[in-house]
């Protein structure tokens, strides 16, 4: 588990808090080369849930329907513990050896995601077209007895935010 290298004394990567102790969307590096945020959760959390943080430093589940533009934008983060709903904690923007919430199988080096329900990861085989989730990236396999059912795996590599290039028609 990675371990905090800001200077945010108290910053706890592995519980959450009843009370805020730090400005939500306060960001600290971590140790293997990771980004955390320190969130409000809006709901129930489990470890490794794919979450959308709004400006606001609120964090939710993140759904399929979430991945279009909207006012609140798109920044996500994932958990990697359970933050329960009106509680406060850390969630990864980038990293490696990260858990994730993985629906069907993978193999290492996959890199075609989309978001499935309930903040889970699916392989492209099972991601709605436009759904693709660039700077996301399994280093361990799953293979769950039921393609469907979602299982958490540790070896995921995040880079969050990622560059994205934009070209203008004329």
């Amino acid at each position: 588990m990675a371990f905090a290298t800001s200077s945010t004394i108290g910053a706890n990567l592995t519980s959450l808090d009843s009370t805020q102790l730090f400005a939500l969307g306060t960001k600290i590096l971590t140790s293997d080369d990771g980004e955390y945020e320190y969130v409000l959760a809006s709901g129930s959390i489990t470890t490794g849930q794919f979450v959308q943080v709004i400006g606001s430093g609120t964090a939710g589940v993140l759904l399929t329907s979430n991945l279009v533009y909207n006012t609140l934008a798109l920044d996500i983060g994932v958990a990697q513990y359970t933050i329960s709903s009106a509680a406060y904690g850390w969630v990864a923007k980038r990293g490696r050896n990260l858990y994730a919430l993985v629906s069907g199988s993978s193999v290492p080096g996959g890199n075609s995601w989309g978001f499935g329900p309930l903040g889970a990861i699916c392989t492209s085989l099972l991601a709605a077209v436009g759904n693709s989730a660039a700077g996301i990236f399994l280093t361990t396999s799953s293979n769950p007895a039921v393609a469907a059912t979602t299982v958490v795996v540790q070896g995921l590599t995040m880079v969050w935010p990622r560059a994205l290039v934009v070209s203008q028609q004329s």
